[in-house]
């Protein structure tokens, strides 16, 4: 394997590691409460008001492993204001790693709070671990991830693919 090659297929494989996609969990922000980590990653990262593509994932880890069995709830909250704009009943999971679908009706700041019971557990299977998060949504028209994800991504793959081929041909 030539050193352009190599070089190439590093830079390939950090991109993957950053951008979260050769994980099984979802990464984002983390709140650690006791043994227990509660994780906030919203698909796309940044939501679009009226979007109901928009998914608000979260993984509730007991020291970075899944629990099962857990029922979580949601509670929407306008950061100014308090007010609660949305609710999502307590609902069984069987695995930690949830995806609450969810559309926001206006741009501005938001507060997402997720309620989980943890059958077993003395302390939370009673009084739910409350962990929240603060969200934006905005109006934007392509959300960075998604920028990154469907076009830069597949233009440096294609520069990578030209610079290999012109380089195996002796014409770079």
């Amino acid at each position: 394997m030539s050193n352009l090659s190599f070089i190439i297929l590093a830079i390939c494989v950090i991109f993957l590691s950053q951008t979260g996609l050769a994980y099984a969990h979802f990464f984002g922000a983390t709140k650690n409460i006791d043994n227990y980590q509660v994780i906030f990653s919203p698909s796309p990262s940044t939501p679009i008001a009226g979007d109901n593509s928009t998914s608000l994932n979260f993984s509730v880890l007991e020291n970075n492993t899944n629990i099962y069995n857990i029922y979580s709830a949601l509670v929407v909250t306008d950061k100014q204001s308090g007010d609660i704009v949305g609710q999502v009943p307590y609902k069984i999971q069987e695995f930690s790693d949830i995806n609450i679908p969810y559309s926001f009706n206006d741009t501005g700041d938001y507060v997402v709070t997720l309620q989980t019971r943890i059958a077993g557990d003395e302390k939370y299977q009673a009084t739910p671990l409350v962990a929240s998060f603060d969200i934006s949504v905005g109006n934007q028209l392509i959300p960075f991830d998604e920028l990154m994800l469907f076009y830069i991504a597949p233009a440096t793959a294609a520069v990578a693919g030209i610079a290999i081929y012109l380089h195996s041909k002796k014409k770079l």
